[in-house]
């Protein structure tokens, strides 16, 4: 499931670079950042929103998980991990470690969980398409 791809990091950076862009400011750290209710230990903040497509930047306590859910709306989901230790479980597939700098790509509306197994925080930077609107 982890994507080394060029193409996926390249579109990822992409992203990234086109959201500082626009924020035209630092985004701050995990103060920022708002738990998820019903999952301790979890919290999250919004980047950047576009019409195109939503950042998200995760923090996961060491042993925390984020329960079973799904992005529906997505029409597209990319993972990266940048500091700690994951498991990603995406539903009807075997779970995946993932170690900071990896990318995952999930389908739109992808059932998956995740479980911080390492012993310091862990942050994610999540990228979710959406669908032009009309």
């Amino acid at each position: 499931m982890p994507t080394s791809g060029i193409a996926t990091l390249c579109f990822f950076t992409a992203l990234m670079v086109t959201a500082v862009g626009i924020s035209g400011q630092a985004v701050g750290g995990a103060d920022g950042a708002r738990p998820v209710q019903g999952d301790p230990g979890i919290s999250s903040m919004l980047v950047l929103e576009d019409t195109a497509f939503r950042v998200l930047r995760d923090y996961a306590e060491p042993g925390a998980t984020r329960r079973l859910h799904a992005h529906t709306t997505a029409t597209y989901q990319v993972f990266m991990l940048v500091t700690g230790k994951i498991r990603l479980t995406v539903e009807g597939q075997d779970a995946v470690d993932i170690l900071p700098g990896e990318v995952v790509s999930l389908p739109g509306g992808a059932i998956h969980t995740f479980t911080n197994t390492g012993e310091v925080t862990a942050t994610i930077v999540e990228v979710f398409g959406k669908v032009p609107p009309r």
